[in-house]
């Protein structure tokens, strides 16, 4: 008989047991995976014993949730050349959130049953920070776990994937936050003469990230022609500012830019270089627009700081630096502006992208091209 079930000690479980030819030696070997039910024994053994007989069945390596993600899933993940900032998140995730609680855990005895009791954790107890995790954060923590799961069945570190049927769990987006046009417009007559005032334009005109903005150079952009390149980015990893690339292949993207825009970035420029004439050999020039009087580049968290005060000062109502961005593509699409369009000038990418996260603008823009297009026909 290659399998069977056996229950161990009266309220111990069940002990599912089976064997399979070593295809490295051509022994039979015997193995053995204990369960707290009898039915959950019995379904994992006709799974297991549908491999053994198709030739598919892989033995479970003997390793910890810490060795996996440690030793294997980690080093995968930065030989694809991932962003700093995903790394970083990546790194913190797991050396914060799963490995204090599952790090010395057989891989192969995860069960769907320990991960939601995991989840359940993540969401009621304090955290290192002192204070449960957001529901984003657990969504996150949980799809790292399975996604490394996953990865080792495909290496054949796992002969199967333990959670798989554990499903990611939901989490709310909060509402969006934008200023109407008159409010962008307060903040932007506000800051004028602020020394950040083409920034701020470029942000809720043109729906920049903060790390392209921070990122943004000179050479990668021509005033005579009237544009601007994306092409790298400045964020922030532990605290600290790091070189980058836009976050997807799409946000590398050529921007317009109109006149009033250029003429902001032309006051900016003769501004910059007149400072750098004035430090001479002090001045540091690295190409950056958002740099100080030494042309060296203004840390990312910096700029939100300076951002907030701005908007504190002008009375108007609070918003994340981020908000900037919905609130350009929020006004471009309640202006009837083609989907399409803002698309690319955001650098999603795909359309999809902007349809999900833009949704709330949808209805009204629906409700008046339906009216537009009623009044062609039956006006």
């Amino acid at each position: 008989m290659k399998g069977h079930i056996r229950e161990r000690k009266p309220g111990a479980g069940y002990t599912a047991c089976w064997s399979s030819v070593d295809p490295g030696d051509g022994h039979r070997r015997q193995y053995s995976k204990h369960f707290a039910k009898k039915g959950e024994a019995q379904k994992f053994l006709n799974s297991v014993l549908t491999r053994v007989d198709n030739g598919t069945f892989v033995p479970d390596t003997a390793i910890t949730v810490r060795q996996l993600l440690l030793d294997h899933w980690l080093p995968t993940q930065r030989s694809r050349e991932l962003r700093p900032a995903t790394l970083s998140q990546y790194e913190g995730v797991i050396d914060h959130w799963i490995l204090p609680r599952l790090g010395a855990m057989k891989v192969a005895a995860l069960t769907p049953a320990a991960v939601v009791e995991f989840m359940a954790a993540l969401r009621t107890e304090p955290g290192a920070k002192g204070k449960p995790l957001s529901a984003r954060s657990v969504q996150l923590t949980t799809g790292i776990l399975k996604s490394a799961c996953k990865w080792a069945v495909k290496t054949q570190l796992l002969g199967r994937n333990p959670i798989a049927e554990v499903e990611r769990p939901r989490s709310e987006t909060p509402a969006m936050k934008f200023w109407t046009v008159e409010q962008a417009r307060a903040f932007l007559d506000a800051t004028s003469h602020d020394r950040l005032a083409f920034a701020w334009a470029l942000l809720l005109a043109r729906g920049l990230r903060r790390g392209e903005l921070c990122g943004l150079r000179w050479s990668a952009i021509d005033l005579e022609a009237g544009t601007l390149r994306v092409e790298s980015t400045r964020i922030t990893v532990e605290g600290q500012p790091v070189a980058s690339r836009p976050k997807t292949k799409a946000g590398e993207r050529p921007i317009d830019l109109d006149a009033d825009l250029i003429s902001l970035l032309r006051t900016h420029k003769a501004r910059q270089a007149a400072e750098k004439l004035a430090a001479g050999t002090s001045y540091e020039d690295g190409g950056f627009l958002v740099a100080d009087e030494l042309g060296r580049p203004y840390h990312p968290d910096s700029i939100s700081g300076w951002f907030e005060v701005a908007v504190e000062r002008a009375g108007l109502p609070r918003i994340r630096l981020h908000d900037t961005r919905h609130t350009a593509a929020s006004l471009l699409l309640a202006a009837g502006e083609p989907v399409k369009v803002v698309s690319e000038m955001l650098g999603h990418a795909n359309v999809s992208v902007t349809l999900s996260t833009y949704a709330h603008v949808m209805p009204g823009m629906a409700k008046e091209a339906g009216a537009r297009l009623s009044a062609r026909l039956l006006g």
